[in-house]
């Protein structure tokens, strides 16, 4: 089942809700998208739209005004973290984003600061598990559909890159789960579990500086 915290709402009634089928295609084009392209953010940034009339090209197709373009993301997705140290104040516990806008520009950001700072910047996929819950005898119940329509995504990453000024390796890993929402089948919340080593607080006072509003549930925190 769902909960508020997940983003949007079941309703069956709702005409944009999809078929289980459509549903499954929907979870995983975006499974597919993100194993395909994540080892690339540093080079061609973080893909979002795709094309799926074009079959194991679609990520890499060049939009035109005669395809159907879809986007892998919710209007609604959030982005949220727990940093292990709680960070002081103005910065709540969780730190979180919401708004497909501000998680892209929010992925801009990130790229354009690494690539700033290290060269030969790569990513390396560590973990990818697709996480369901197992049917059961009541699958074929009412509750079919919804007990279906529940998936997430665990992801592990490894960063590599050479410090510019220092010429040092440095090494993060990062751990994330992506959840699709129930009624569209698009990924409709962003948790980073964790990453190894922490950010130091550097990294969330430029971030926050280049984002007024952005942390905080709501846009409570102002610049």
């Amino acid at each position: 089942s769902s909960s508020p915290s997940s983003g949007d709402d079941v309703d069956r009634g709702n005409p944009g809700a999809i078929s289980d089928q459509e549903w499954d295609v929907r979870t995983g084009r975006a499974i597919y998208v993100l194993q395909q392209t994540l080892p690339d953010f540093f080079r061609i940034g973080l893909v979002s739209n795709v094309d799926p009339t074009r079959g194991p090209d679609l990520v890499y197709n060049v939009p035109s005004e005669q395809t159907e373009i879809e986007n892998i993301y919710s209007p609604k997705i959030r982005l949220t973290y727990t940093p292990p140290v709680a960070l002081p104040s103005p910065f709540p516990r969780i730190l979180s984003i919401e708004g497909l806008p501000l998680y892209l520009a929010s992925s801009v950001f990130i790229r354009h600061t690494m690539k700033t700072l290290y060269s030969d910047l790569r990513v390396e996929l560590r973990k990818v598990v697709v996480q369901s819950p197992p049917l059961t005898p009541k699958s074929n119940e009412a509750g079919h559909s919804r007990s279906t329509r529940e998936k997430n995504l665990f992801i592990g990453l490894t960063v590599l890159g050479t410090a510019r000024v220092s010429g040092g390796l440095g090494e993060w890993q990062i751990d994330s789960t992506y959840s699709f929402s129930p009624l569209t089948g698009l990924i409709n919340l962003h948790t980073i579990n964790s990453i190894q080593p922490a950010p130091h607080q550097a990294a969330y006072d430029a971030l926050r500086a280049s984002f007024s509003n952005v942390f905080g549930l709501g846009g409570n925190i102002q610049p």
